[in-house]
C-alpha cells in the first residue's frame, strides 16, 4: 500500500510540474504577446504622428496661400481708396482751382486786351 500511495503522489508531483511547466509557457507567450503590442502601439503613435504632421503642414500652406490672398486683395483696396480719397479732394478743391483758373486766364485776356 506503501508503494501505490508513493505511486500516487508521484503521479501527482508529475502532473503538478506539468501543469506549473505549462502556466510558465503560457506566461512567456503572454509576456511575448505583451511585448509585441506595446511595438505595436509605439508603430501606431508613430503613424499618427506623422500623419497629424503632414495635415499641419497642409493646414500651414492653405493659411499661407490665404495669406497671400488677403495681401493682394488689402492692396487693392488701396489703391482703390487712394482714387477714390484723390476724387473727394479733387471734388472740394476743384470749384476753387476752376475759379483760380478763371480768374487768371481773365486776367490774361484783360492784359493781352490792351
Amino acid at each position: 500500500m506503501s508503494a501505490a500511495l508513493n505511486s500516487g503522489l508521484e503521479v501527482q508531483i508529475l502532473t503538478l510540474r506539468q501543469i506549473g511547466e505549462n502556466i510558465a509557457s503560457q506566461t512567456r507567450r503572454l509576456e511575448s504577446l505583451s511585448t509585441k503590442m506595446d511595438d505595436v502601439r509605439e508603430r501606431l503613435v508613430r503613424l499618427e504622428a506623422q500623419e497629424a504632421g503632414k495635415l499641419v503642414d497642409a493646414v500651414r500652406r492653405d493659411l499661407q496661400a490665404a495669406l497671400a490672398r488677403i495681401d493682394e486683395l488689402e492692396a487693392q483696396r488701396d489703391k482703390v481708396v487712394g482714387v477714390t480719397a484723390f476724387w473727394a479732394w479733387l471734388a472740394r478743391v476743384g470749384p476753387w482751382l476752376a475759379a483760380a483758373l478763371g480768374a487768371f486766364l481773365a486776367g490774361a485776356t484783360l492784359k493781352n486786351g490792351r
